[in-house]
């Protein structure tokens, strides 16, 4: 039922070692090497920050939390969701020459990209942790849940990776239709805005699974409310990264044939 699941595991080393190759290659010939990493998505914070706190004025407090503290959180969530679902989709597609030359186990692909995605979100991790540490007066245990939530944030994008890869690998314009919906995501998600703004409404919203993770973090880190105090919204969540794990599976089983063909 999980074949494709049970190779990755059965392959994790070669998964790790596969994921640092990409980390070496996309940052090989830059002077700052990995810390490209977080120029970017610090630039991206800043600007956002920016653009809402001083240029829209609505940079208040968010239930008592500095909105700087609980956009910069909320970020680092959405950045390793982003990143990873981005790259997962198109495993497939982006690595064809390999595909078609040799004798490679493709099934690990996604949890490659994943991977990738994770070790970078990492680094940017540490970064804001060290900076909370710093400036936050509430250093909890409760910050230790990150682990549990990038856990849940890693199962979803696999399971989301390979539900999406083999449709990508078949057709171009449903990646196309990914990169769009995750844009739509982006500001659907509330990153910049509290869901609270939404009253009896939220129930909307936390229908997105993306929404679990970002919350989860903020959760942890300014509000101090355990996972296990949301028993309903956390077993809805597993149960859709439990359904695309299986029609991941499904589809990767019936599709193989048809997008190696293609590719």
């Amino acid at each position: 039922m999980f074949d494709i699941y049970k190779e990755m595991w059965g392959r994790r080393k070669m998964i790790h070692a596969l994921s640092l190759q990409e980390i070496k290659r996309e940052y090989a010939g830059t002077l700052l090497g990995f810390l490209w990493g977080l120029v970017n998505p610090l630039m991206r914070i800043a600007v956002f920050w920016f653009v809402f706190s001083v240029g829209a004025r609505a940079g208040g407090p968010v239930n008592g939390a500095p909105y700087m503290s609980w956009l910069a959180i909320g970020m680092v969530a959405w950045f390793l969701i982003n990143d990873g679902f981005r790259l997962t989709q198109k495993s497939f597609r982006s690595k064809r020459s390999i595909i078609k030359n040799t004798p490679f186990p493709i099934a690990i692909l996604p949890a490659v990209q994943i991977l990738f995605s994770y070790y970078t979100h990492l680094i940017l991790l540490a970064v804001i942790i060290i900076g909370m540490a710093f400036t936050s007066t509430a250093i909890s245990f409760y910050w230790l849940q990150i682990i549990y939530y990038d856990f849940a944030a890693v199962m979803l994008l696999l399971g989301l990776g390979s539900v999406t890869a083999p449709l990508v690998a078949i057709s171009k314009d449903f990646g196309r239709f990914l990169d769009t919906m995750l844009v739509f995501l982006f500001w659907m998600t509330p990153i910049f805005w509290s869901i609270d703004n939404l009253g009896k409404l939220e129930y909307i919203v936390k229908i997105n699974p993306f929404h679990y993770i970002v919350q989860g973090y903020r959760d942890s880190f300014f509000y101090h409310i355990g996972f296990w105090e949301q028993p309903l919204y956390t077993l809805y969540f597993w149960v859709v990264v439990l359904a695309l794990f299986l029609i991941g599976n499904y589809l990767y089983k019936r599709m193989k044939p048809i997008f190696l063909d293609i590719l």
